[in-house]
């Protein structure tokens, strides 16, 4: 039996960071932030690092380095070094790797990370998904699938997959935390989408988390409507966690007191009646790299979660302590915590509750 699944994607990760990648304002990105690359140019590399990715592999690290958490990873990978290299690290890091597939005919998934380096923290992933773009349902060996958790990160919009994943672990009893990636929100939503068995599924999610781009997209909310967000958001989940970038992070339960110790089954139970809401800022380091934020915060999340049985203001701590190590590198998993906050820090960032 294990404490924890993680399931997604795993990639072979290379960041290139250049100096004469010049960032400026503007409106049509997202981050309202760009560089753009002539062609037919050459451009200087200043630095280059090597490392694992995708959330399967992020989280897994996460739970066994920090959590010291029994921890397994289903994702895919190619007959490669790419792969290969992903199971060493996996291996080094006391994560089981026996339900990773292994595919022969595509290569491992791999990402390009482009970085100006500096404050900025900002980056453009080239992605090439390959092999982690499906897992094959044939092959999954459920029977062996025991945990008292299942954290399911991008699945390549493979909906049929989470719907089984969700199934089973409602036949074993299990909890589910959910980190949905760009392919499954879009065909999420709109929220008539949901109806026909989906809402009731994802409802079954012990934490959804998300940040405010993948809440925005999933609800049809206004970006910058925090409240309304969180409110929609729960709809789909009894606990939503979601993390704002340097802002800070929310936390709110429907219906569930989650300063409340679990029960011994390690379930999170309560009624739907009441909502409540926290907010927690970051530590406030500058990053050099955003790329495993999110991950890193999700993760620690829930091992916080696991061992302070339930206080969602230490969960929230651990959350952004690891968050905040990550991102002062280059890697998703380099910065991840070995050990766990001291009390000190745990008390030392402010948390509070707001209304929704």
């Amino acid at each position: 039996m294990y404490d924890i699944i993680t399931i997604g994607s795993a990639t072979r990760d290379v960041f290139l960071i250049s100096h004469a990648l010049h960032p400026h304002k503007t409106k049509d990105a997202l981050t309202h932030i760009e560089a753009c690359l002539p062609f037919g140019a050459k451009i200087n590399v200043d630095s280059i690092h090597f490392d694992t990715g995708g959330g399967a592999t992020n989280n897994a690290v996460t739970f066994t380095r920090l959590g010291k958490l029994k921890t397994a990873t289903l994702c895919r990978i190619g007959n490669d070094s790419a792969g290969n290299d992903i199971k060493q690290i996996l291996k080094h890091s006391k994560v089981d790797t026996s339900l990773i597939q292994t595919a022969r005919k595509e290569l491992t998934a791999y990402s390009a990370i482009l970085s100006p380096g500096g404050e900025i923290g900002e980056r453009t992933i080239l992605v090439y998904r390959g092999a982690s773009r499906t897992i094959e349902h044939a092959k999954i060996p459920w029977q062996q699938l025991q945990t008292h958790w299942f954290y399911i990160s991008s699945l390549a919009g493979d909906l049929a997959l989470l719907k089984n994943i969700l199934a089973h672990a409602q036949k074993i009893g299990a909890q589910v935390a959910f980190n949905p990636g760009g392919q499954e929100l879009t065909k999420l939503y709109p929220p008539l989408r949901l109806r026909g068995g989906w809402e009731g599924l994802l409802q079954s999610l012990a934490f959804l988390i998300l940040n405010r781009e993948e809440a925005t997209r999933l609800t049809g909310e206004k970006f910058n409507n925090t409240r309304g967000l969180l409110r929609a958001a729960a709809r789909y989940g009894h606990n939503v966690i979601l993390t704002d970038g340097p802002k800070g992070a929310y936390a709110a339960t429907r219906g569930v007191i989650l300063s409340e110790p679990r029960k011994p089954s390690g379930r999170v139970e309560g009624s739907r009646t009441n909502m409540r809401a926290y907010y927690i800022p970051s530590v406030g380091h500058k990053p050099k790299n955003l790329t495993g934020a999110g991950d890193a915060f999700g993760s620690g999340f829930l091992t916080g979660w696991l061992k302070s049985k339930g206080d969602i203001k230490e969960a929230l701590c651990v959350g952004s302590y690891n968050a905040d190590s990550v991102v002062q590198h280059f890697g998703a998993k380099v910065g991840i915590l070995k050990n766990y906050p001291s009390k000190n820090q745990l008390h030392k960032l402010p948390i509070r509750e707001i209304k929704l």
